[in-house]
């Protein structure tokens, strides 16, 4: 028979171990079946260089003479990594940075793909996005297909009904927002994992690659794998500068696995 509640011993409950959404190795050192990943940060913005980065006057921030200039300078060193594809955020100084930084994607060769999951942490102006609309009539060689049909901004307006306004409130929204931005990260590597090409650049964010290589939160701690000593120093050793490539070797979790081959056979939407 079972003890009663009064002498049943309850013991604590163990830690259930955070499965692993991306396993990263140094490229030399990786399996030949592994996805190679280029992550770029966006050239800097006239958010970086301003102190009032939290106004209207940035928000959705482009990049600066000098952040155009880095990306020329990117240009000159990217000519032969034989992309298939580029993932982007849909913010204008990433989308800058991704058509600034690969010569394919300037001529219609590399196609780049928006995604909301690479966006940066959203917490001020400057993190927003402007509407689809607007972005689609700026940058008409990217595809926005994979934003859900989502016209406004869905991150902002999500924190916005938490936090209020920029006018109300201006400390950090989703920064502090841990189970959060485990979400996104496990959907932002879902999205790399699940994708069926093999040579991929990421344009993104500081904070958020900030999170999900070197996290903060006990909820992100876990979610990257780092296969081996040389390729965890090069993504947690310092932070990413403006417009800096970082190059690693991906092997997608199984489940990953399993859904790339459910879809072998079809044409990209993209």
């Amino acid at each position: 028979d079972l003890p009663s509640d009064k002498t049943m011993v309850r013991l604590p409950v163990a830690a259930v171990p955070v499965a692993p959404a991306a396993h990263l190795h140094s490229l030399h050192l990786a399996p030949p079946t592994a996805k190679t990943l280029h992550f770029v940060r966006h050239a800097e913005g006239t958010h970086n260089v301003s102190p009032d980065y939290k106004t209207p006057a940035h928000l959705d921030a482009k990049l600066t003479e000098l952040g155009l200039e880095q990306c020329r300078r990117l240009a000159r060193t990217t000519r032969d990594l034989k992309l298939d594809v580029i993932v982007a955020s849909p913010t204008t100084r990433c989308l800058q940075t991704a058509l600034g930084s690969f010569d394919g994607a300037r001529s219609g060769l590399i196609p780049i793909v928006a995604f909301e999951e690479w966006r940066e942490t959203v917490n001020f102006l400057c993190d927003a996005r402007r509407p689809t609309t607007e972005l689609s009539a700026s940058f008409p060689s990217v595809d926005f297909g994979r934003l859900n049909g989502c016209n406004s901004d869905p991150i902002w307006d999500r924190y916005e009904k938490i936090h209020g306004s920029w006018t109300t409130y201006q400390g950090k929204r989703e920064s502090d927002d841990g189970p959060g931005l485990e979400e996104r990260a496990r959907a932002a590597w879902s999205v790399i994992s699940e994708m069926p090409e093999s040579n991929i650049a990421i344009v993104s964010h500081s904070a958020f690659f900030m999170h999900i290589f070197t996290p903060l939160f006990k909820e992100l701690e876990g979610i990257v794998h780092y296969e081996d000593s040389e390729v965890k120093q090069l993504m947690t050793g310092q932070k990413f500068e403006n417009c800096e490539l970082r190059s690693v070797a991906l092997v997608p979790p199984p489940s990953a696995n399993i859904a790339l081959s459910r879809s072998a056979g079809r044409s990209r939407k993209y």
